[in-house]
């Protein structure tokens, strides 16, 4: 929300030199320059909120309307404003404040320009008259404030779907991401059911019955960029193109940790020797006596300024020893490292995302995007799930329990081994879609800022606009119980219909 000059100002200067030869017109734009406002502007109080005078607010001529496009903050009181309007002359400006219950008050806003206003029963009217005592206009002026925190909520918009499945309670399932799909295998030995979506939140799935020529160990798939792979119940590795078919890879494995582009990463144990392994390019490198070599999140890979290579992140698991750990580790296309300093709560099967989140600078309003790093639930040393969430915003090299507002809702339960997958769906307007249960929304703290990356104003109606929703899937209980539930969150702003 930096200062800028209102489009509309030069709108005003066109149509007062417009105004000689439209005399007669009855368009209030051009009636009479005097009953335009040129500018508006609230005074600054910083009791009340840094900065307010650079508040962005638009000038819609012909509409008569005043408003700040961008709301202010959540609980900002607008009951004592100053403000700053500016016209090119008249000889009447008052401000009429509505007071439901009482008669309004009228304020000569051109004898008392340094009253202040209480915005908060609605909009007030600004009523200008022209010089010449004729022309007249009003003007509705409204300070918003979001009714919700915008930038401060989690899941505020929750919706509860059952697994994709041909058969009902599935007791293992896995979520993928392949080829731009969300891949979900899940069943009951021996039957299982593929299902594949371009998006979750159509829940159109393409599901199909498959049959496995081995026992599959489901909670190990995982996927590279042009191949899916599970260990059987064995350990042994197998590699499919389509879901359908699966073929013997010929090697054994410990533990998969993931995909990193085209490639496998996983753990064999050679001699009572735990190694990092990849496949199909083989390498092999001893692990690390502190890196765990089983019960690792799911990979979560990106590129950042400080590597030329992709990093590929994992947090928790259990080290050789049997110990359980918060740390988080990374590979960058050669090497494992401990990437953490102060990781989280020791667990294992954690879920495991990335986001971004912003920081908006209550100096000049301006916005900087954080990626951000989400960890959340899983089994502890003694095998209980939790749901406490933690986050990082420096590339996982500091973890912290997030503030109490943005933990998990009561009603998602403690879990482990649930997969967090981000699709973006186009909106069109607010509101459920018929095949969610819609549940309400838990706050988060004000720091935890969100972006929404629309600036224009007044220019023309958004009628549609993308927003990434976060879609949970399965995850197991203490009892190792299969949760059949697909939850959907989504940050409260990126769901609002964007300004324009």
């Amino acid at each position: 929300m930096l200062k800028k000059i209102a489009i509309y100002i030069l709108i005003a200067t066109f149509a007062s030199s417009f105004v000689a030869c439209n005399e007669d017109s009855d368009d209030p734009t051009t009636t009479s320059s005097n009953v335009m406002v040129t500018s508006f502007a609230i005074n600054p109080n910083d009791t009340i909120l840094n900065n307010l005078d650079s508040v962005y607010f638009s000038i819609d001529l012909v509409n008569a309307k005043i408003f700040n496009a961008d709301s202010l903050p959540y609980g900002t009181d607008v009951s004592n404003l100053g403000v700053h309007i500016s016209t090119l002359g008249s000889s009447v400006a008052e401000i009429i404040v509505p007071r439901p219950g009482k008669s309004d008050t009228t304020i000569n806003y051109l004898k008392s320009p340094n009253s202040t206003i209480d915005f908060s029963n609605g909009p007030v009217t600004l009523h200008l008259v022209a010089l010449d005592g004729v022309a007249q206009r009003d003007y509705s002026i409204s300070v918003n404030v979001h009714k919700v925190k915008p930038d401060s909520l989690f899941w505020n918009k929750l919706s509860l779907n059952t697994l994709p499945s041909i058969y009902n309670n599935p007791t293992v399932q896995k979520t993928v991401r392949y080829k731009n799909q969300a891949v979900c295998i899940s069943g009951i030995h021996p039957q299982y059911t593929l299902a594949k979506i371009d998006n979750p939140s159509n829940f159109m799935w393409d599901m199909q019955e498959i049959s496995f020529p081995f026992t599959p160990n489901v909670n190990s798939l995982s996927a590279t960029e042009d191949a899916l792979y599970m260990l059987d119940n064995e350990n042994n590795l197998y590699t499919s193109f389509d879901g359908v078919n699966w073929t013997a890879c010929n090697e054994k494995w410990h533990h998969i940790y993931g995909g990193y582009g085209s490639s496998l990463l996983g753990v064999k144990l050679i001699d009572g020797n735990y190694y990092h392994v990849t496949y199909p390019a083989s390498t092999i490198a001893l692990a690390d006596s502190e890196c765990p070599i089983s019960g690792t999140s799911s990979i979560v890979s990106f590129e950042n300024e400080w590597s030329n290579n992709t990093q590929a992140f994992v947090i928790g698991g259990r080290r050789s020893d049997g110990k359980v750990i918060g740390d988080m580790w990374g590979y960058d296309g050669s090497n494992w490292a401990k990437i953490s300093q102060a990781g989280v709560y020791p667990r294992e099967e954690m879920t495991f995302f990335s986001y971004y989140t912003f920081e908006t600078d209550s100096t000049n309003w301006e916005i900087t995007e954080l990626p951000t790093l989400i960890a959340f639930g899983g089994f502890d040393q003694e095998g209980y799930a939790g749901k406490k969430v933690y986050i990082s915003i420096d590339m996982g090299l500091n973890w912290k329990l997030a503030d109490d507002l943005m933990q998990l809702p009561d009603y998602i339960p403690a879990m482990g081994n649930a997969q967090a997958l981000v699709f973006s769906r186009t909106l069109v307007s607010r509101g459920g879609n018929s095949d969610w249960i819609d549940y309400p929304s838990k706050q988060l703290p004000s720091w935890w800022e969100f972006y929404n990356p629309v600036y224009s104003r007044v220019a023309q109606p958004t009628t549609k606009w993308e927003c990434p929703y976060i879609y949970l899937f399965g995850g197991y209980d203490n009892n190792g119980s299969l949760y059949n539930s697909i939850w959907r969150g989504v940050i409260n702003r990126l769901s609002f219909k964007p300004v324009v």
